[in-house]
């Protein structure tokens, strides 16, 4: 029986095009290999009194659902709380690991030290007690935006940053040198690591290929390995199936579980189709959890 996978995929509300190339790429990657593949916006799920279904067509037909982020914020919390009626085998990450461990906040004891807070007087006071250089970040960012390195004695660019997005969470986290070196993104599906590729700065700073970052080839070092093969055992743990780990060096500096791009990136920096060993590796990933 051919294998069938639907893809939740929205455009972006603004009208701007899709910034990850997830949206493209992996769609193409599982037809090439011989599955038969759907696309639908996110709030197409429903449920009916027979179950969980999209476009009409019962959910339980699939087998596998792989949203692309997490789409609208409009309904986010019911489309939630409908996706999570679903057995873990049939997502390709689980709702509440999507929620509770994507992104600058999980993993924090692998990452710098770091502070979190939504009142611009907390992460003052944190500079005053501990010195040194800092970097300052939106916690809920992406694609580099809004991420600033901060001098130990800056305290009202903290106020004036947060003073512009009042509420929001933000990131106070000690500045790591070796990102001037660059940031490496490393691509986990099922478990297994597909590839890595190293992101240089342009500026020093901001590694993030929408920042004018360059992609270079790179290897992954003894305690680089040890460190993603910690995280990537944690991933197995918690049923996710796709992720990227991105690390300076040897520190964590993030897990993204919503919509890790580089597939597209990893295929040009050494020439060959990644999307082949994704679609392997998601495959002996589905079969191992039924």
């Amino acid at each position: 029986m051919t294998p069938h996978i639907l893809f939740l995929i929205s455009p972006h509300p603004s009208g701007r095009p899709i910034r990850s190339d997830n949206a493209l790429t992996l769609p193409q990657a599982f037809h090439s290999a011989g599955w038969q593949v759907s696309e639908a916006p996110h709030r197409n799920i429903h449920r009916t009194p027979q179950g969980l279904a999209c476009s009409s067509k019962p959910l339980s037909e699939y087998s596998l659902i792989w949203p692309i982020g997490f789409g609208p914020r409009a309904g986010f919390l019911d489309w939630v709380q409908l996706l999570h009626e679903l057995p873990p085998r049939r997502l390709i990450n689980p709702v509440a690991a999507m929620l509770l461990q994507h992104g600058k906040a999980a993993w924090s004891e692998r990452q710098a030290l770091s502070h979190i807070a939504a009142d611009s007087a907390t992460l003052v006071d944190a500079m005053q007690r501990e010195t040194g250089d800092w970097v300052l970040k939106p916690l809920a960012g992406s694609y580099g935006e809004g991420v600033i390195r901060i001098a130990a004695d800056a305290t009202a660019s903290v106020r004036a940053v947060m003073a512009e997005q009042p509420g929001e969470y933000f990131v106070l986290q000690r500045f790591v040198p070796e990102i001037t070196q660059g940031e490496t993104r490393t691509l986990v599906a099922g478990g297994e690591i597909i590839g890595s590729y190293l992101r240089v700065p342009d500026d020093g700073l901001h590694a993030n290929l929408a920042q004018q970052a360059k992609a270079e080839a790179t290897t992954l070092s003894a305690d680089q390995t040890a460190l993603v093969n910690d995280i990537r055992a944690d991933l197995l743990d918690q049923h996710i199936g796709f992720a990227a780990i991105d690390t300076v060096g040897t520190t964590l500096m993030e897990v993204n579980l919503a919509n890790p791009g580089g597939l597209s990136t990893l295929n040009a920096v050494y020439a060959r189709d990644f999307g082949a060993a994704i679609v392997a590796a998601t495959s002996a990933f589905i079969r191992a959890r039924q």
